[in-house]
C-alpha cells in the first residue's frame, strides 16, 4: 500500500486519482511561466488526491477558492490545464472515455437548473435510465426510489420550470441516483433548501455511504462534512489543509470557519467537565435535564432572565394576524413610524396545467410590509415565498387580491411598471437568471445607463457597488459567467443596488456564500436600512431572519401561517412548527420549555453556556 503525502492511502481501490492538477480559464494556454508571478489566473493550482472506493471526501472552502472548478474536473466537464486526472482508471482527457466516465461518476452542482433537461419532473429523473437501455419496469422503479429518497414523490408529475429552488436543486440530486453512479460529485448540494431539507439530504447522503458509494461533497459550510471521513480545505487554488474530520475540527477556526453552534457548544462544555456523547439535540435536552437534577433544582423553577436584551425571554402569545396594526399575543402597539412600503391584500396565484388542475401557488395571502424596515419571509422549500415577492416589482400579474404600495395600487400598465422596477429592486434566488453582460462592468453599468444615470453617474455607481458587495474592482473586467457561485451571487446584488432602488427584494441572498461573505451582505442590507430603504428578504437562513428582521411573515404550502416581530413569531414556531425545521440551538430551547423548563427562545449558545454555569454553582 503505497502513502501518498497528505492525500490519503492509494490502493488498488482508488477510484479518483489528481496528480498536480491545475487549471486556467485563460484563453492564451501558454501555462509556461512560474504562479507566483501572477501571468495567468489559476483557478487551481497543483491539486493531488486519491479517493478510495466507498469513501466520502468533504472538500471545504471560502467563495471563490476553486471548488466548482473542481468538481467540474472530477466529472471530466474540464479537463486540466495542466497535470492528470484519472477516473476509474479512465483519462478524463480520453473523450472516447467519457461515457465511461459518466456512468461511473454522477455530478449535482450547485445551480440546478444546469443540469435539468426534463420539462416534467419524472421525465427528468428518467434521463439518465432510459439513456442507458433500460426496461421501462426498471426505469420506473429507479423514477419512484429516487423521488422518494429526495421527497419530491408528490411532484412526480409537475413541471420542472414549476419548483422552487430548492425543490429543483433535489430534483438534479434525484437525476444523480437514478443513473445509479458509483461516485457522487457533489457542489453545494443543501445551500438552496431548507433546514428540513438539509437534514433529509444528509441522511439520504449517510445511506448511501453506508451502502457503499464514494461520496466527494463540496461546500462552504462545516454541518455538510459532519458524516465525512477525510476533511480537505481548498483555499485560493490549492490544499490549505487536509487530514481526518475529528482533527479538523480543532483547525476550523484557525483556517476561517466558523464552527457549527452545537459543535461549538459540546467543545464548551467539555472543556467545563461536562460530558456530551454526541451533537444529537435529544442528548444535549437530556443533559440538561440531568443536570438540573443533579443540582436539585425543580425544573418549574429552572429560568434564566440575564439573556442579550435582543433575545430576551419571550411572550407565548399570538402573533398579529388580522393586519390592524395590533399584536393581539402582547397588547401592545406594533409601530410602523415611517408607514407602509407595501400592503397585500388575499393574494391568490395558481398555475394552470395542460393535464392537470389548476396548481395553487398562493392562497390568501395578506401582510404589511413596513417603509424602511427589513421584512423577512420564512417557509420551507416550495411554500409560495419566491412567487409572492415576483409580485412585488410586477413579474408575477396579480391574479386575485391586491397589492398597494405606498397607499396606491401596485402599477399594472406597460409605461408604469418600468417605473416600478425602478423603485423596487430585484435580486432572483439563482443569479444566472439576471446575469447576461460579458464583463462584470457592464453588468452593473446595465441598469444605471437604463435609468438614464450620465457615463460619469454609471462609473460611480459601479464602483460604489462592486464595493459594497465586499468584491475588489479587478473583478469588473471579469466574465460574470466565469466566477464561483458565490461570487455569482454578490454580483447579481451588485447589480441590483447599482440602479440605486428605494426597495430591495432578494431571494435567499446569502445562499452559497461563506460566512465572510455572509456578513458582508448582511452589514451591506443593515446599512441600506439605515439610509431608509425598505428591505425585503426571502430566506431559509432563520438566524439572519432573527437577527436582523424588524418584520416576519412564515409561510406553508402557499398560505400564511404567522407575521410579526421575531418576539411574535418565535413562540409559534416553536410551539406548533416541526423541531427538526428550527435551527439546532433554537430545537434545544423548544424542547427544554416542552419539558416545562422557562428558558428564553435563543439561538445563541452563549445562553447555553451560561445556563449551565448557573446549573452548577
Amino acid at each position: 500500500m503505497e502513502k501518498t503525502e497528505n492525500t490519503g492511502k492509494k490502493t488498488a481501490d482508488t477510484v479518483i486519482v489528481l496528480k498536480d492538477v491545475s487549471f486556467s480559464y485563460d484563453s492564451s494556454h501558454d501555462f509556461s511561466h512560474d504562479f507566483s508571478h501572477g501571468q495567468t489566473h489559476w483557478i487551481l493550482k497543483d491539486i493531488s488526491l486519491d479517493v478510495s472506493k466507498g469513501e466520502w471526501i468533504g472538500v471545504l472552502g471560502h467563495n471563490g477558492s476553486g471548488k466548482s472548478t473542481l468538481v467540474k474536473i472530477l466529472g471530466a466537464l474540464q479537463t486540466p490545464s495542466q497535470g492528470v486526472c484519472r477516473l476509474y482508471g479512465y483519462d478524463s482527457g480520453d473523450g472516447e472515455s467519457l461515457a465511461d466516465i459518466h456512468r461511473k461518476v454522477g455530478l449535482v452542482f450547485q445551480d440546478p437548473e444546469s443540469q435539468i433537461v426534463g420539462a416534467v419532473v419524472e421525465d427528468d429523473v428518467a434521463f439518465a435510465p432510459e439513456n442507458q437501455g433500460l426496461p421501462p419496469t426498471e426505469i420506473e422503479r429507479k423514477i419512484a426510489w429516487a423521488l422518494g429518497k429526495v421527497g419530491l414523490s408528490h411532484k412526480r408529475g409537475a413541471l420542472s420550470s414549476a419548483l422552487s429552488g430548492g425543490e429543483k436543486q433535489r430534483l438534479a440530486l434525484a437525476g444523480a441516483l437514478a443513473a445509479d453512479a458509483e461516485c457522487l460529485v457533489l457542489d453545494e448540494p443543501t445551500s438552496m433548501l431548507d433546514p428540513e431539507g438539509r437534514v433529509q439530504v444528509e441522511n439520504l447522503l449517510r445511506d448511501l455511504h453506508g451502502a457503499g458509494a464514494t461520496i466527494v461533497q463540496v461546500t462552504h459550510r462545516i454541518e455538510d462534512v459532519a458524516g465525512a471521513d477525510r476533511v480537505l480545505v481548498l483555499s485560493r487554488g490549492q490544499w490549505a489543509w487536509q487530514g481526518r474530520r475529528e482533527d479538523f475540527w480543532d483547525q476550523g477556526e484557525r483556517l476561517g470557519f466558523r464552527l457549527p453552534p452545537l459543535l461549538e457548544l459540546q467543545r464548551r462544555l467539555i472543556s467545563k467537565g461536562i460530558a456530551v456523547p454526541s451533537r444529537a439535540v435529544a442528548d444535549f435536552v437530556q443533559i440538561f435535564l440531568t443536570q438540573a437534577l443533579l443540582a436539585q433544582v425543580p425544573l418549574s423553577q429552572v429560568s434564566f432572565s440575564q439573556a442579550p436584551l435582543s433575545q430576551a425571554p419571550l411572550s407565548a402569545g399570538t402573533p398579529d394576524l388580522s393586519g390592524d396594526g395590533e399584536n393581539k399575543g402582547t397588547g401592545q402597539k406594533d409601530e410602523m413610524p415611517n408607514g407602509i412600503f407595501f400592503e397585500i391584500r388575499s393574494l391568490g396565484y395558481g398555475v394552470k396545467m395542460s393535464t392537470a388542475p389548476e396548481i395553487q401557488i398562493l392562497k390568501d395571502i395578506s401582510c404589511r410590509i413596513p417603509k424602511g424596515k427589513w421584512f423577512s419571509i420564512l417557509g420551507r422549500t416550495g411554500s409560495g415565498k419566491s412567487t409572492l415577492i415576483q409580485h412585488l416589482n410586477g413579474l408575477c400579474e396579480v391574479q386575485s387580491g391586491e397589492i398597494w404600495m405606498e397607499g396606491k395600487a401596485l402599477p399594472r400598465e406597460k409605461g408604469e411598471l418600468r417605473d416600478l422596477r425602478r423603485r423596487v429592486g430585484l435580486v432572483f434566488q439563482s443569479p444566472e437568471d439576471q446575469l447576461f453582460s460579458p464583463t462584470v462592468r457592464e453588468e452593473l453599468a446595465f441598469a444605471p445607463l437604463n435609468w438614464g444615470f450620465t457615463p460619469e453617474e454609471t462609473e460611480a455607481s459601479v464602483k460604489r457597488a462592486i464595493k459594497n458587495v465586499g468584491l475588489g474592482e479587478e473583478y469588473l473586467e471579469r466574465n460574470p459567467l466565469l466566477l464561483s457561485g458565490g461570487e455569482r451571487r454578490l454580483v447579481a446584488i451588485a447589480s441590483t443596488l447599482a440602479a440605486d432602488p428605494e426597495c430591495v427584494v432578494l431571494d435567499e441572498p446569502t445562499a452559497g456564500l461563506d460566512a465572510c461573505h455572509r456578513g458582508k451582505i448582511t452589514a451591506l442590507l443593515s446599512r441600506l436600512k439605515e439610509a431608509g430603504k425598505t428591505i425585503v428578504t426571502v430566506t431559509h437562513d432563520f438566524e439572519m431572519a432573527f437577527e436582523y428582521s424588524d418584520r416576519l411573515l412564515v409561510m406553508d404550502e402557499g398560505a400564511k401561517i404567522c407575521e410579526g416581530s421575531v418576539k411574535d413569531v418565535l413562540p409559534v414556531l416553536a410551539e406548533t412548527a416541526d423541531i427538526s425545521t428550527l435551527p439546532e440551538i433554537l430545537q434545544l430551547t423548544a424542547l427544554l420549555r416542552r419539558h416545562n423548563v422557562h428558558v428564553p427562545l435563543t439561538w445563541d449558545f452563549e445562553f447555553f453556556v451560561s445556563f449551565f454555569a448557573l446549573l452548577r454553582r
